[in-house]
């Protein structure tokens, strides 16, 4: 669809600034209606007031007539006064363009999250902007700086809490997520929180017409959920289900096991320490059940790629199956490939490299080959024993890497609870009354009878005990799954 110009357009004087004001006010709203719808039809968020001086929207070439770069200015004043226009820069050469307020956005994404079953689900900009669930959405294609520009306004707001505490933390730390939540008093709030959504699992299953699921919430037939959108409620005979969209953390739980998986604890800190972000490589050994793979690969798209090596050919080809069904296929490579003798399937090329191997000390030279030598890059490592860490770190700091570090990630759970407490002055105000009856002796039957002809008549005040906050923790906690030592690998070009 082309763009349909006002007629004003096409009429020269439109192209002057006019010297009465009350025409040149009414020349600048035209003007900058046009600039807004300009931008709207063609999705612009950002100006370049240079770029845009020499393009078709102030250059009328059937006319051959364009607008002054005082008229340019002007109208760019316009805009700022109406809050439709804010710079980038202090010289005023970039700017975003609002054809829609910050608040409307909120409201429109918030609409979508609604209809599309997203509320409480962490999303990354790239979903919103350029996901395939928007592109019949107006703002696909919203760049991820208007997003973030709009944390500015009065009825929205954006805050950045980057924790450890959920998969796909790389974009968070990088990208950023965004949490839709609806605020008791009608605005629409854009935070990011460690959500882990706690619902029940049904078996993953494939949807084909004439079938149908049998569960404890009765029969479900396909045909009900095929054609629905995510979220929607769809009744069985015996209760209902939601149609989940896919994501990492679901398929981590409902995968099938071909060995031991990291869970997404591990893998949301892996992602962050391996700086995984859209268009990193990176490089994975083993590949296992695929858990990490598909955490690493969704944080990479859509420019990025993952090469993932396993020694076992029968759980590369399942992988490669399972990336081809969830439209991985692009931004995924599974081989099998040895890389403690035989190294990695590229060289001088990773942004990260991640090690999940029996003996990762051998592995680490040929991950110091697959690095980029001009970028340098981050190297991980999975070990549950700490005897496996101690040769690993060696071996990092002889091959070259360095801030060689291990963490260890345990859930731990603890219980605030507020406890009755007595301090020394307290306890010296309430006397001998605590002392145990029966074994005093005479000076202490001595010392009484002084004591008792010095007191007053005045009753005495009984002491408030004092409140303290303290923190438990259950006695039994659960164990570690594993030790992650990460190094990193300077540029040596």
């Amino acid at each position: 669809m082309t763009f349909k110009w006002p007629w004003q357009y096409d009429f020269p004087p439109f192209f002057t600034l006019q010297p009465t004001l009350a025409t040149r006010e009414k020349q600048l709203e035209t003007w900058a209606s046009l600039v807004i719808d300009y931008a709207q039809h063609n999705k612009i968020f950002t100006l370049d007031v240079a770029e845009v001086a020499n393009s078709e929207l102030f250059y009328n070439q059937k006319l051959n007539r364009r607008l002054s770069p005082e008229g340019i200015r002007a109208v760019f004043d316009y805009l700022e006064q109406k809050k439709h226009v804010e710079w980038i820069d202090i010289v005023k050469t970039r700017c975003h363009i609002y054809w829609r307020r910050p608040d409307e956005w909120a409201a429109l994404i918030y609409a979508w999250a609604v209809s599309n079953g997203l509320l409480n689900t962490p999303c990354t900009l790239y979903e919103i902007a350029h996901g395939d669930d928007t592109v019949q959405e107006s703002f696909y294609g919203l760049e991820k700086d208007v997003l973030r520009v709009s944390s500015s306004c009065n009825n929205t707001v954006l805050c950045l809490v980057c924790l450890i505490a959920r998969i796909y933390l790389a974009s968070i730390y990088r990208q950023l997520w965004l949490l839709f939540l609806l605020n008791p008093t009608s605005r629409t709030v854009w935070t990011v929180l460690p959500l882990l959504l706690v619902i029940q699992m049904l078996p993953r299953f494939s949807t084909k017409r004439g079938l149908t699921l049998c569960m404890k919430y009765g029969a479900l037939r396909h045909e009900f959920v095929i054609g629905k959108p995510w979220g929607s409620r769809i009744s069985a005979t015996a209760g209902y289900v939601y149609a989940l969209r896919p994501t990492p953390e679901l398929w981590t739980r409902s995968l099938p096991r071909r060995t031991q998986i990291l869970y997404t604890p591990d893998c949301s800190f892996i992602l962050q320490l391996l700086d995984a972000r859209p268009g990193s490589v990176i490089c994975e050994s083993g590949t296992g059940s695929g858990s990490l793979s598909h955490a690493i690969a969704m944080a990479v798209a859509p420019t990025g790629h993952l090469y993932t090596h396993d020694i076992e050919e029968s759980r590369t080809r399942n992988v490669e199956q399972e990336f081809r069904e969830h439209g991985l296929a692009d931004v995924t490579t599974a081989v099998v490939l040895n890389v403690c003798t035989d190294g990695f399937f590229v060289t001088n090329a990773c942004d990260g490299v991640f090690l999940d191997v029996p003996a990762p000390w051998e592995a680490i030279p040929h991950a110091a080959g697959a690095i980029s030598r001009t970028r340098g890059g981050r190297l991980v490592s999975f070990s549950p024993c700490i005897e496996q860490v101690q040769r690993a770190c060696d071996i990092m700091r002889q091959v070259g890497f360095v801030q060689v570090e291990t963490v260890e990630i345990v859930h731990r759970t603890y219980k605030v609870v507020e406890l009755a407490r007595q301090s020394l002055a307290e306890f010296d105000a309430s006397g001998d009354s605590a002392a145990i009856q029966g074994t005093r002796s005479g000076n202490d039957r001595a010392r009484k009878r002084k004591l008792e002809e010095e007191t007053t008549e005045d009753p005495p005040v009984p002491q408030q005990p004092g409140r303290s906050t303290a923190i438990v923790y259950p006695f039994s906690q659960p164990t570690h799954t594993g030790y992650l030592t990460h190094a990193t690998m300077l540029p040596r070009d």
